[in-house]
């Protein structure tokens, strides 16, 4: 079952596959498309796999790009919760339940602009909405701090990581032209993958976190633009991060 809650208007899609591992995609962004390439990759990727979804998601424009309706009621039956979003500020119970999503102890995957989910730069949120300025070094075991021009960066396993699942079945993954710079990783990150543009500093582009009393289990990568999920790879290589967070 796939369910879309579209700012004030919910659409029930319902498939005939098995109920599994039930998803909550929340998305908020429009650089690189994931409002349109995400729901594809669930539905010819993890959908055939038994996974079921709920796709939360926020417009671009001004009056709506916070409102993420239907969130917290979705969270109450989330097992894992995919966050693509880029400077947002949800409402408070809708932060509220992603925040509790974690501190019980359940997976999170997260990619690109969810490094700066819900940081406004310093701006305050709106009134009745809420920021989470420290989801990416908390939570994610980032550190986010800007990205290079447009210039081909190589992508390599981690020293020691050639054997985490994530990467079962993984051909070679794409050069990227869009890296982040994210490096220095929490000391209680496990780092996967790594990437290189010439003259410059290597930077962690994928990596686990473990988080709180209850171990709560993350995976980011600051993969994920549209050429990204155009390709087979990169595709499989996420299936398996999924399928790891919810321990399939």
């Amino acid at each position: 079952m796939m369910k879309i809650f579209t700012g004030l208007i919910l659409s029930l899609i319902c498939f005939a596959s098995e109920a599994g591992p039930h998803i909550v995609f929340v998305l908020g962004e429009r650089e690189y498309k994931t409002l349109e390439t995400v729901p594809v990759f669930f539905e010819k990727e993890l959908k055939p796999a038994g996974y079921t979804a709920t796709f939360v998601t926020a417009a671009d424009d001004e009056a709506s790009r916070n409102d993420f309706s239907g969130l917290a009621e979705a969270m109450k039956s989330a097992d894992i919760c995919f966050v693509s979003v880029r400077r947002r500020a949800p409402e408070k119970a809708d932060m509220e339940a992603l925040k509790n999503h974690v501190a019980e102890g359940k997976p999170l995957v997260a990619i690109r602009t969810s490094s700066h989910a819900f940081h406004l730069r310093g701006k305050p949120a709106p009134e009745g909405h809420d920021l989470w300025e420290e989801f990416d070094p908390a939570i994610l075991g980032g550190n986010y701090n800007g990205h290079y021009k447009s210039e081909p960066a190589t992508i390599t396993v981690a020293n020691g990581a050639e054997n985490h699942p994530v990467f079962k079945g993984v051909g070679k993954l794409p050069v990227t032209d869009k890296l982040y710079k994210a490096a220095p990783l929490a000391k209680s990150t496990t780092r996967l993958l790594d990437a290189t543009i010439e003259g410059q500093p290597t930077e962690p582009v994928a990596w686990t976190h473990s988080v709180g009393e209850k171990d709560a289990k993350i995976f980011y990568t600051s993969l994920g633009q549209t050429s990204d999920f155009a390709d087979a790879e990169f595709r499989k290589f996420l299936k398996n991060a999924i399928d790891w967070a919810a321990q399939k």
